[in-house]
C-alpha cells in the first residue's frame, strides 16, 4: 500500500532551523511544511511592507532555505516544501528564494506563489455594500463600523487547494500568505493520494486534518510542551515530528532518528486537544474533523499509530465560510518591570499597586487600562491564581498601560516608573523598559469562500 512521509519544519517565527534541516536530511520525507504565522503576525508584516515594499514576509525564510536547498539538491529533489512564510508579501519572498537558488547554482527549482488571501479594504467595503455583515465571532458585535477606519490588515485563512494545484504544476516549493497551519499539511496527503473535496474522501481528509494538527506545532508533539517534561531526553535538540500515512488515512507519528524529545501516546493526546473547542467539529478550511473517531496506540519507541475507531467518519464536508481576520489599531502600550524583595513581598506588592493607582490619580493621567502582574504568582494564572502556598524570596512586578496615544503611554510609564524609589517597598529595575508601541487588536469573522479569489503563479530557476 502506498505511503507518504510528511515532516514538520516549523511552528512559529522563529523556530529551530537545525531541527528542520535534520528532518530534511535524515527524516526520509516526501513533503516538509513550514508554519510561521500567529494570528496577529500578518498585521506586523503589513506594517513592515507599508514601510518597505520589499519586506512583509518572514525574514527567517531565507536563512532557512539557505540551509535547506542544498539538502534538497543532495536528496535529488526528492521532497517538496510548503510554507506560509510569504506572509503579507509572498511575491517578494519567492523572489528572494529565487535569487538564493541562483546564488547556490540550483537550477530546475519551481516555486509556486499563492496570493489573494489578503483582501484589500476596497474589497471589504464592496462586500459590505452588498449586504455582508462581518459579525465578531468573539463578542457578537454585528459589524465593523466601530473599527473600519482603524483597519491595518485583512486576511483570510485559506486551505490546501492552491498548494495541491502548485504541486500538480510541478512546483517543488510553494510559498503563500495566510495558508492555514493545517492546510500546509493536508495538501501533502491529498496530493499524492489523489483525494478530492468530494463525499468519498471526507473521512480520509478528516484523518489528514487531525494529522496536520499534530504536526503543525513542530516539537510540541515531540515532548517540548508536555506533562512528561521530566522524562524528555535531550530537549535541546528535539526532533521534529514526522507522519507516515497510508491511503486509508492510518498514520504513524514518529520523529527524526537520533534526536532528542519523545513521541508518546500521552504527548500526542495532550496536543490533540490544543486549540480545539469542539472535538466533534474541528473546523478547518479543508474539512471538519471529528477527533473522537480515532484511537492512539504506542507501537514502538517514539512511534504512535493513529487509526480509525469504529464506523463514524473522521471528517465531514468543508465549510462554505472561511475565517477572516481584521487587524486594527487599538491604541498604544507602555510597560516596565521591577523586582521587589522579601520579606513580606505580597504586602509590599499591594503597596506598589496602591502607589501606581494613586500616582496616576494625583497626576490626572487616565490610561484606558492598567495591568499589574506579579511575576511568580499571577502573571500566568491571572485571576484564577489561588492563595499563595508560600512566601517567595522576591516577586517581579510588571506594570503595563494601554493608552490612546503614544505620548500618553510614555507619560504613564515615565511618571510611574519611579516606583523603585518613591514607593515604600524599595525594589530595583529589571533591565530597560521595552519600547512604547502600538497595539494591534483582532476582529475575527467569517466570509463566504467564493468571495476570496486566489491566484497561483509558478516561477522557475533555469
Amino acid at each position: 500500500m502506498k505511503k507518504v512521509r510528511v515532516g514538520a519544519g516549523s511552528a512559529s517565527w522563529p523556530d529551530c532551523k537545525d531541527s528542520a534541516w535534520d528532518v530534511a536530511k535524515n527524516g526520509d520525507v516526501d513533503y516538509l511544511s513550514f508554519d510561521h504565522l500567529a494570528e496577529l503576525t500578518m498585521a506586523i508584516l503589513e506594517r513592515q511592507k507599508a514601510r518597505d515594499p520589499k519586506r512583509g514576509y518572514i525574514p527567517d525564510v531565507i536563512p532557512l532555505m539557505r540551509g535547506l536547498l542544498p539538502i534538497w539538491k543532495e536528496k535529488d529533489k526528492h521532497f517538496r516544501v510548503a510554507s506560509n512564510g510569504g506572509g503579507a508579501n509572498p511575491e517578494q519572498c519567492a523572489e528572494e528564494v529565487l535569487k538564493l537558488s541562483q546564488e547556490l547554482n540550483l537550477g530546475g527549482i519551481k516555486i509556486g506563489v499563492i496570493t489573494g488571501d489578503d483582501l484589500p479594504l476596497s474589497r471589504i467595503d464592496e462586500l459590505r455594500a452588498q449586504g455582508l455583515k462581518l459579525k465578531n465571532m468573539d463578542t457578537g458585535e454585528e459589524d465593523i463600523d466601530r473599527i473600519r477606519d482603524k483597519l491595518l490588515a485583512t486576511y483570510v485563512y485559506i486551505g490546501a487547494d492552491k498548494i495541491i494545484e502548485a504541486y500538480g504544476g510541478g512546483a517543488n516549493l510553494v510559498i503563500g500568505g495566510r495558508l492555514a497551519d493545517n492546510a500546509l499539511y493536508c495538501a501533502n496527503f491529498m496530493h499524492p493520494f489523489g483525494w478530492k473535496y468530494e463525499d468519498e474522501y471526507w473521512d480520509r481528509i478528516g484523518a489528514a486534518i487531525i494529522t496536520g494538527h499534530l504536526l503543525e506545532c513542530s516539537s510540541w508533539s515531540a515532548g517540548t510542551c508536555s506533562n512528561l517534561w521530566e522524562e524528555v531526553p535531550e530537549p535541546w535538540h528535539t526532533g521534529f515530528p514526522i507522519a507516515e500515512m497510508d491511503e486509508t488515512g492510518e498514520v504513524i507519528i514518529t520523529k527524526t532518528p537520533n534526536s532528542g524529545g519523545l513521541v508518546r501516546e500521552l504527548s500526542l493526546k495532550e496536543h490533540l486537544v490544543y486549540e480545539v473547542h469542539d472535538p466533534h467539529n474541528y473546523i478547518m478550511p479543508d474539512g471538519i474533523a471529528d477527533i473522537t473517531t480515532i484511537k492512539l496506540e504506542q507501537v514502538g519507541k517514539d512511534r504512535v499509530k493513529i487509526s480509525k475507531l469504529g464506523d463514524a467518519p473522521r471528517g465531514k464536508r468543508r465549510p462554505d465560510m472561511l475565517k477572516l481576520c481584521l487587524a486594527y489599531d487599538d491604541g498604544y502600550i507602555s510597560e516596565y518591570t521591577s523586582v521587589i524583595p522579601g520579606p513580606n513581598v505580597f504586602q509590599k506588592a499591594e503597596r506598589v499597586k496602591e502607589f501606581i493607582h494613586k500616582r496616576l490619580e494625583y497626576l490626572g493621567l487616565k490610561p484606558r487600562e492598567v495591568l499589574i502582574q506579579l511575576i511568580g504568582y499571577d502573571s500566568l494564572w491571572g485571576p484564577t491564581a489561588g492563595p499563595p502556598e508560600c512566601e517567595p524570596n522576591e516577586l517581579g512586578v510588571r506594570v503595563a498601560f494601554k493608552c490612546n496615544t503614544i505620548v500618553e503611554a510614555r507619560e504613564c510609564r515615565v511618571e510611574c516608573g519611579s516606583l523603585n524609589w518613591e514607593a515604600s517597598p524599595v525594589g530595583t529595575a529589571f533591565g530597560n523598559a521595552p519600547a512604547d508601541r502600538p497595539v494591534f487588536a483582532l476582529w475575527s469573522t467569517l466570509i463566504p469562500r467564493e468571495a476570496v479569489p486566489l491566484n497561483l503563479e509558478i516561477k522557475e530557476v533555469k
